[in-house]
């Protein structure tokens, strides 16, 4: 192998840009490129799921100390990894560890590469981490966006075009599939007549589920036997119950918690639905389409082309609840249909080796380049 790769994330549970990351540190060796993935551990929570699913998956991970929002023991940590891998570049997929990328490699004279999983920006707090790791993106060599707007963004930040690279996310296309063994509607008390619609995402305001329990209701008010299963945790899981309870669609609504593997689930539904407000790439639209899920999404970030081409996908105007509840009328009575130019379009250009070739080659331009 020629290079090395050091993959750095503060995460907070395995979400979208978690698990893209364990499928491009898996495939990397594909591409003779040695890959070591390097999890800052999060101080506030029990468990280091990243750093947990990389050593089941067989991955080269490291577990990074990290007792605070600065903590220079994860500085020197990451030095100490930079010492053992000389020829190491950096790669950082959040603002936290760009922040850490940036102070351990100061004068090593390192690649230093982001990948722009998407912001979020809900609070003051988290628009001002923004605002931060902008600032010190103009000191990295190349950073990976995934949508128009992240270029947009960088443009605005003051970053050189040169320095912007597109590289559309991937995954795995054999273990999301059709042919998948589906998991067990009675697993999460559904029944087997129900139009299952789903969504897996983080339990978060951006993701706009409140207008998905809404639409269920006024689909269940017309007579419809459907239901909805909601993969995810987070902040909004207790507002969501309530709000199902008020309609009165509490048996309908069904939460799975967030689960390590999803590759079971997707199978099950009879459609995928993602309302958000603002998107990337979401890998999770990528997954329902490897698996030939018809898809209604809003028509956000780098959804409107993922879904050109497919039969089956709908997209819906970004926090219209009319154009959300007519799109899952048309989903509902096309009936339990598969949609195979969804995978079809993965296949051609969303697969994880795609990506991992994507990124061999940038990883390599940035090695040969003089320091």
């Amino acid at each position: 192998m020629d290079a090395d790769v050091l993959q750095l994330r503060s995460s907070a549970g395995l979400y979208g840009a978690d698990q893209a990351l364990l499928s491009l540190s898996a495939a990397l060796p594909r591409q003779a490129l040695r890959s070591r993935l390097l999890s800052i551990r999060n101080y506030r929570m029990p468990r280091q799921e990243l750093h947990e699913a990389a050593c089941q998956r067989g991955i080269d991970a490291a577990l990074l100390p990290c007792h605070g929002r600065i903590d220079p023991a994860t500085v020197r940590a990451l030095r100490s990894e930079c010492a053992a891998a000389p020829h190491a570049i950096v790669h950082a997929h959040d603002y936290k560890s760009t922040v850490y990328a940036w102070l351990a490699t100061r004068n090593l004279g390192r690649p230093l590469v982001s990948t722009l999983h998407g912001w979020i920006e809900t609070s003051a707090g988290l628009r001002l981490y923004k605002r931060v790791e902008l600032g010190l993106l103009r000191a990295f060599d190349a950073l990976v966006v995934v949508s128009d707007t992240q270029r947009e963004t960088l443009h605005r930040a003051g970053i050189r075009e040169e320095r912007i690279h597109w590289i559309a996310n991937g995954i795995d296309t054999q273990r999301y599939s059709p042919s998948t063994p589906a998991a067990s509607r009675t697993e999460f008390g559904i029944g087997a007549s129900a139009f299952l619609f789903g969504c897996v995402a983080r339990l978060a305001p951006e993701k706009n589920l409140a207008a998905l329990v809404d639409t269920l209701a006024v689909l269940r008010g017309d007579g419809a036997d459907v239901a909805l299963l909601l993969v995810g945790d987070g902040p909004e899981r207790t507002r969501l119950a309530e709000l199902a309870n008020h309609a009165g669609v509490a048996d309908g609504v069904h939460f799975a918690g967030a689960l390590d593997d999803t590759s079971r689930i997707y199978p099950m539904l009879d459609a995928f639905v993602l309302p958000s407000l603002t998107e990337g790439m979401p890998l999770a639209v990528l997954e329902a389409m490897a698996c030939e899920r018809p898809i209604v999404a809003s028509a956000v970030g780098e959804i409107p082309p993922l879904l050109r081409g497919t039969q089956y996908g709908r997209l819906v105007r970004a926090g219209d609840r009319a154009d959300l509840l007519q799109a899952m009328r048309a989903a509902l009575a096309a009936g339990r249909v598969r949609d195979t130019s969804a995978r079809q379009r993965v296949e051609s250009a969303y697969s994880i080796e795609h990506a991992a070739a994507a990124y061999a080659s940038l990883y390599r331009k940035l090695a040969r380049r003089p320091a």
